[in-house]
């Protein structure tokens, strides 16, 4: 083992018996000249725990492939944090020592690592390769942490390690079940199992396998970009009929400011009103449960103000300014019901159906209200199946109707993409008071919908058909998978006056990862629409929709660090900032204009959204905003 010298801590890595000098460390900071924000939060997170720090002053080399001898050394930091082992450090003297077999200080991490079958013996730090490759990582991770397993069955999670050997493809896909990695590229999934590990790609799975250990959960990042508001968020509850849900209203210091409590109710979306009343899609638990579901109106103490119960209602919700409440629900209906109206029998693999609408109901009482406006699914679609079924016609050159049968095409046995039993399937709601517009998001049919709200009165049936649809043009026959700009969206919305983008529409962009198709990451996309001075929207001389035109979009730097297969929302902020939560890794954060993460508040349980507000929300006015304890420690 003599030739090399380790240090641990402020000092120097030398491996002289390779003739090559690897990064020295000396700085345990955050302030980094070559970090943007690629792992940025994931590399502050392993320095500040004290797990890696830089590779000279002011720098931290995330592009530079890891030692063998810095991998071993930051894994037991790794595993000391997370086992409160103790942590040696060496003396003085021990820089300038010979190596392993003279200097004890190093001894312990050489035989933890062999102890653990994270390396073969001592000695390999001396005569491997100082480089580590991604497929080796894989394999010392899952060795080094009992929380980390190699999967049992090699599913062909990646496309590129068929020519890995079989122990490694085992860790590759443990790591990747377990969050520590999404790969190194997407369409298809890679996970470049022979290329070398970076500092950063390191740094990044190690504070994972923190995380997956110890979750972190609090304010992790606050900078001085951010905007000050207040966000909005409810925290799971349990299965007790009996047990309360909280709603938290949070300063951007992490600290709460309002409660309220709600009893006997799983909360699904929460919205503070203008009013000061809250707003919440809850579920009761207990026998009063399964099909019943309620909008509930609070009062700041927390005192039930309205509620109104109605089968089926999910996802969203909106209080208008005339008092009303827009909200989604689905009507079951039979298959014997689905093919009656020219849904395709050899498609059809479910005992039940689930078909959407969009309804507006008036307070009429403390338990009451009046439906008094209805859009319904039924009324706008169309079939080219079967010619003596209703709706029949050609899909293509119809852009304004709903083809019954593309979900069921996708959702056939033999190409299932998900335990869904809705024929069409609605997300989110917006309204645009000054056109009189509706947008919807249509998850299953990746797509944004808007509809005209001054069509109906008085409950008529019917109402508008399609006035615009974007995201993909495949659903009424006007290109194929290379056209598809949205994938399993949530939270469609117009950017309101005033902020930065008005006028233009917002959209979490989740992605999909099934059957080879091609966005396993998530994005944020702000779009402007193609709008002809009457507000309406052209179409193509082949009666297609002329396209938004996409005028920003966030994502990772490598896309697939953030990735959010459901819920999820993103909202413009004043400051030109956006606010983004991503509700599957409880994670809510803001971003300037150039992509950079500025705050940042992990939760570490589902989320569906976490709306914000400003200072100055006339909701904000009739509450105490008196700052208490922080919500979580970090």
């Amino acid at each position: 083992m003599r030739g090399f010298i380790v240090a641990v801590l402020g000092a120097v890595i030398i491996l002289s018996g390779s003739g090559v000098a690897v990064a020295a460390e000396v700085k345990a900071s955050e302030d980094f000249s070559d970090v943007g924000i690629v792992h940025a939060h994931s590399i502050n997170q392993v320095v500040n725990l004290g797990i890696a720090s830089g590779c000279n002053e002011g720098r931290f080399c995330p592009a530079k492939p890891i030692s063998r001898v810095e991998m071993v050394v930051w894994m037991y930091r790794t595993a000391a944090h997370i086992k409160k082992m103790p942590l040696p450090f060496p003396a003085d003297e021990a820089v300038t020592g010979l190596g392993i077999a003279d200097d004890d200080w190093y001894e312990t991490y050489a035989r933890w690592a062999a102890d653990r079958g994270v390396i073969a013996s001592p000695a390999e730090l001396s005569t491997r390769p100082e480089t580590v490759t991604r497929a080796e990582a894989a394999e010392m991770l899952t060795a080094a942490f009992e929380h980390l397993t190699t999967t049992d069955e090699i599913q062909g999670v990646f496309a590129d390690t068929g020519d890995t050997p079989e122990a490694a493809t085992r860790a590759i896909e443990g790591i990747h079940t377990a969050g520590l990695t999404r790969g190194c590229a997407h369409q298809p999934l890679r996970y470049c199992p022979h290329q070398f590990i970076t500092r950063a790609q390191a740094a990044a799975m190690l504070a994972r396998a923190v995380q997956r250990a110890e979750p972190t959960v609090g304010l992790i990042i606050n900078e001085p970009q951010a905007a000050r508001g207040y966000t909005l968020f409810t925290t799971r509850v349990d299965s007790d009929p009996f047990s309360i849900s909280e709603v938290y209203l949070m300063d951007h210091l992490g600290r709460k400011v309002h409660t309220w409590e709600i009893k006997k109710h799983n909360l699904k979306q929460v919205k503070l009103l203008e009013n000061g009343n809250l707003m919440i899609r809850g579920q009761p638990r207990g026998p009063e449960g399964g099909a019943s579901t309620k909008l509930i109106e609070i009062g700041p103490n927390s005192n039930i103000v309205w509620e109104f119960t109605y089968n089926n209602i999910h996802h969203d919700f909106l209080k208008l300014a005339s008092g009303n409440t827009l909200f989604l629900t689905s009507d079951i209906i039979s298959p014997q019901a689905a093919i009656a109206i020219g849904a395709r029998p050899e498609a059809i693999h479910r005992n039940e159906w689930r078909i959407d609408s969009l309804k507006e109901v008036r307070p009429t009482g403390p338990n009451t209200g009046e439906i008094v406006w209805e859009w319904s699914m039924l009324d706008h679609l169309i079939q080219d199946h079967d010619p003596d079924k209703p709706n029949y016609g050609p899909i293509a050159g119809h852009p304004q109707f709903v083809d019954l049968n593309y979900y069921l095409n996708l959702n056939a046995p033999n190409h299932n993409p998900g335990d869904f039993k809705h024929l069409i399937y609605l997300n989110s709601i917006d309204y645009n008071p000054a056109l009189g517009y509706i947008m919807l998001s249509v998850r299953n049919y990746s797509e944004l919908w808007i509809i005209d709200h001054n069509i109906t009165e008085k409950g008529e049936r019917g109402g508008s058909d399609l006035l615009y649809r974007w995201g993909n043009p495949q659903t009424y026959g006007a290109g194929d998978y290379q056209d598809q700009q949205l994938f399993w969206q949530h939270n469609a919305q117009w950017i309101r006056p005033g902020l930065p983008g008005a006028g233009n529409v917002l959209i979490f962009n989740n992605g999909l990862e099934f059957n080879g198709l091609k966005r396993n990451y998530s994005s944020v996309d702000e779009i402007a629409l193609p709008t002809l001075r009457d507000n309406t929207y052209p179409l193509e001389q082949t009666a297609h929709f002329v396209p938004a035109q996409i005028q920003w979009t966030y994502t990772a730097p490598n896309p697939n660090d953030f990735y959010a297969s459901i819920l999820s929302g993103a909202q413009r902020l004043p400051n030109g900032n956006t606010q983004i939560t991503d509700g599957t890794n409880g994670t809510i954060f803001q971003v300037t204009p150039n992509g950079t993460i500025v705050w940042r508040y992990d939760l570490n349980i589902e989320v569906y959204r976490a709306p914000w507000y400003p200072p100055d929300y006339p909701g904000l006015k009739n509450l105490d905003l008196t700052p208490q304890d922080l919500i979580h420690s970090p």
